[in-house]
C-alpha cells in the first residue's frame, strides 16, 4: 500500500486542494480531505474511492449504520461523513427555500392567490428562468382586459430585460365565473403568437375566480395524465397548442428511379462526414437527391448547401461542381466544414501522433476538468469526460503550434469521437439515466474531403442569399420546433470551448443562435429567403411529419405554402420518397415520406 505521505506533494488531496482549490479534487479526493486518514490495508485515497464507488449515487442519503458497514470505517468516522453531508442539505434547503419553481398552474394560484378576490380586473404576469424559476411578478393591467389595451411589449419587454425563458399569465374573473370569454381568447392568441416570435413561451394563460379556476394549458393536454410544465423546451408551447388548423399532409409528387451517383468511399481507421448521429442528415437520401438533380438541373459549375447540417450533400457535390458554398448557424458544424472542407497545409503524420498520444491519456493521471465536472456521470462517464476535457484544452494551449487547417481537424476529430460513445440517443436534449455510464473514449482522425473550391459561412441563411449567387442551391432548413443549438448544445460547448454556466437537467448554456425556421415565422422567412436567393436552380427538402404526438416534432411549414411560395419564383416539380425517419421516442409515424422541391428560377 502507498501511504498518502509517499506520494509526490501535488498528488496529496490536502495540498493540491490548497494550492489550485476544491474544482481540481475528484469526489474521493475531497472525501479523503475530510476524512484525514486511511485504515489498515488502505490508504485515505483508496478507503474514499471504496467508499464513493459502493455508495454512487445513493451517498448523499446514506446513513451511519450503512457507513458501519465498511471494513475498517468506526462511528467516528462514519459520523464524520454523514454529519458533513447533513450540515451541506442544510445550507442547500435554506437557499433553494429562497426559490420560487413553478411546475404546474396550482402552483401559479398559490402564489397568486390574492387575485381572486379583487374588484377590478387584473392581469399580472410570472417571468421564468429555464428552471422554471420565478424571477418577477408584474402586474401588466389593472381594469377592463382588451386586446387593444394590452400590448404585447408591455409583457414582453420585462422578460427580455430579466432573460425570462418563458411567462405565464393570470387573469381574475370578478364575476365569479372562471370561463374564458371571447377576449380572453383573442387575448391568449395574440400574446402566444408574439411569444413565439420573440422566442420566449408562453407556458399558460390562467383565469382566477369564486367559483375555480381555467388554466388553458390544461384543458388544451386534457389527453396528458401530467399536467406540469416541462422547462428547457421539453414542453409543448402553449402557441403550438392552440394551433388547430391541420395543414396539408400530401401534395402530388413523382417518384423517381434512382441511379448511382458518386459518394465517397470509406477509409480504415478514419472518420467520414457521414459518421455522426445527426436530426435529419440526408447520408441515406444522397442518391434520391442527386439523382432528380442531375435529371432535372442543367449542369452548373457552382453550388451552395445553405443549411448544410452535417455537410454530407456538399461532400457529394463537391465531386461534380468547381464551387461549393457551405453554411450553417451552429459552431460546432462550422469547425467540421472548416476540418473536412477548408483550405489550408496540415501534416497527416503530426495529426496522428498528437492523436495517438491524446489515446495513450491515463484519466486517473488527470485532474476534475470544466468538461468532466458538468457532464461526467450524465452524457459521458466520468474518465472519458476527463479525457474530452483534457484534450480540448490541451489543443486550445497548442493552438498556436497548428495551422489553421490542423486546429480544426483535431477540433473534428474530437467532436465525432466524442459523439460516437455519448450517453444519448443522437442528440443532446436528455441523457440516458445510468447508475454506470461504460468508458469508451477514443479517438480517431477525421478523413478531410477533397475539393476544388470550398467557401464557408456561419451566417444566418437569410441574410447570406443577399451576398451570394450559384448556379444551384439547396435549402434543408429545420422542419420542426426543434432547435438545433439546443438539440447540439454539448458539442457547441465542446467547440467554442467558453465554459458557459448551464442550466436545467439537460445542463444547456443561455440560448443563441435560435433558428426562426423552428417559430411561427417559417412560412415568412422561407418566402423572403427563396426571394432573394439568386440561382438558376432552387432545391428543397421537406417531410411529411405532421401528426407527431410532440407538437414540437410537429412541422412548422405545410407542404402546400412551400409549392406556393416557391412556384411564385418559378416552375416548380416535386418529388416524393418512402422514407423512415431518425425517430428517438416511441412515436410511430405512417406514410412517412421526404419530399424534394425543385425549382427552375424565372429571369426577367
Amino acid at each position: 500500500m502507498t501511504k498518502i505521505k509517499d506520494m509526490p506533494q501535488i498528488d496529496r488531496p490536502r495540498e493540491r486542494f490548497l494550492k489550485k482549490g476544491a474544482e481540481a479534487l475528484s469526489k474521493s479526493d475531497l472525501l479523503a480531505v475530510l476524512l484525514g486518514s486511511g485504515i489498515k490495508g488502505k490508504n485515505v485515497r483508496q478507503l474514499s474511492e471504496h467508499i464513493i464507488k459502493k455508495f454512487g449515487k445513493s451517498f448523499l442519503n446514506i446513513k451511519v449504520g450503512n457507513l458501519l458497514e465498511v471494513p475498517g470505517i468506526g462511528q467516528v468516522k462514519a459520523l464524520q461523513i454523514v454529519s458533513a453531508i447533513s450540515l451541506v442539505k442544510r445550507f442547500y434547503e435554506e437557499e433553494k427555500g429562497n426559490e420560487v419553481i413553478i411546475k404546474n398552474h396550482k402552483d401559479v394560484l398559490s402564489f397568486t392567490y390574492d387575485l381572486r378576490d379583487k374588484k377590478k380586473e387584473y392581469l399580472v404576469c410570472l417571468y421564468l428562468n429555464a428552471r422554471n424559476i420565478l424571477i418577477k411578478k408584474e402586474t401588466i393591467s389593472i381594469g377592463l382586459l382588451d386586446k387593444s389595451l394590452v400590448h404585447p411589449r408591455e409583457i414582453f419587454y420585462p422578460a427580455v430585460e430579466n432573460n425570462a425563458a418563458s411567462i405565464i399569465l393570470i387573469h381574475n374573473h370578478p364575476s365569479g365565473i372562471s370561463a374564458p370569454s371571447e377576449k380572453d381568447i383573442e387575448i391568449v392568441k395574440k400574446i402566444s403568437q408574439a411569444g413565439e416570435i420573440m422566442g420566449i413561451a408562453v407556458l399558460d394563460f390562467i383565469i382566477t375566480a369564486n367559483n375555480g379556476s381555467y388554466s388553458f394549458y390544461e384543458k388544451l393536454k386534457i389527453k396528458d395524465k401530467n399536467f406540469d410544465y416541462v422547462s428547457d423546451e421539453i414542453q409543448t408551447t402553449f402557441f403550438n397548442l392552440l394551433e388547430i388548423e391541420k395543414p396539408a399532409y400530401e401534395i402530388n409528387a413523382e417518384k423517381v428511379k434512382e441511379t448511382y451517383f458518386y459518394i465517397p468511399q470509406i477509409r480504415k481507421n478514419h472518420l467520414q462526414l457521414q459518421n455522426r448521429r445527426y436530426i435529419g442528415s440526408k447520408h441515406k437520401l444522397i442518391e434520391w437527391i442527386f439523382s432528380i438533380i442531375n435529371k432535372e438541373c442543367v449542369k452548373g459549375n457552382s453550388f451552395a448547401d445553405i443549411f448544410a447540417g452535417t455537410g454530407v450533400v456538399s461532400a457529394v457535390a463537391a465531386r461534380h461542381f468547381e464551387e461549393i458554398i457551405l453554411n450553417d448557424f451552429l459552431h460546432s458544424n462550422y469547425a467540421i466544414y472548416q476540418a473536412f472542407f477548408g483550405k489550408g497545409k496540415w501534416d497527416k503524420d503530426k495529426i496522428d501522433n498528437i492523436i495517438k498520444d491524446y489515446n495513450n491519456i491515463d484519466s486517473e493521471n488527470l485532474e476534475d476538468n470544466y468538461f468532466s465536472r458538468y457532464f461526467g456521470g450524465k452524457y459521458f462517464s466520468h474518465k472519458s469526460s476527463k479525457i474530452i476535457g483534457f484534450i480540448r484544452g490541451n489543443i486550445e494551449e497548442n493552438k498556436k503550434n497548428l495551422t489553421s487547417k490542423e486546429y480544426y481537424i483535431l477540433i473534428a476529430s474530437l467532436l465525432y469521437s466524442s459523439d460516437k460513445i455519448a450517453n444519448t440517443v443522437g442528440h443532446y436534449d436528455a441523457y440516458f439515466k445510468k447508475d454506470y455510464i461504460e468508458d469508451g473514449f477514443f479517438m480517431k482522425p477525421i478523413d478531410p474531403v477533397n475539393v476544388k473550391n470550398a467557401t464557408i459561412f456561419r451566417e444566418d441563411a437569410n441574410l447570406l442569399v443577399k451576398k451570394i449567387s450559384a448556379d444551384i442551391v439547396y435549402v434543408d432548413p429545420p422542419y420542426n420546433s426543434r432547435q438545433y443549438s439546443r438539440f447540439y448544445h454539448v458539442l457547441e460547448t465542446l467547440t467554442k470551448w467558453d465554459k458557459p454556466r448551464l442550466y436545467g437537467t439537460a445542463l444547456k448554456p443561455d440560448s443563441e443562435n435560435m433558428s426562426d425556421y423552428c417559430r411561427v415565422q417559417a412560412k415568412n422567412k422561407l418566402a423572403e429567403l427563396v426571394n432573394d436567393i439568386k440561382a438558376k436552380y432552387l432545391v428543397v427538402s421537406y417531410n411529411n411529419t405532421y401528426d407527431s404526438k410532440s407538437n414540437s416534432s410537429k412541422n412548422k411549414i405545410t407542404l402546400q405554402e412551400i409549392k406556393n411560395i416557391l412556384t411564385a419564383k418559378g416552375e416548380t416539380k416535386v418529388f416524393e420518397k418512402d422514407y423512415r425517419h431518425f425517430n428517438a421516442g416511441n412515436t410511430e409515424f405512417k406514410n412517412h415520406k421526404e419530399y424534394l422541391f425543385v425549382t427552375k428560377i424565372n429571369h426577367v
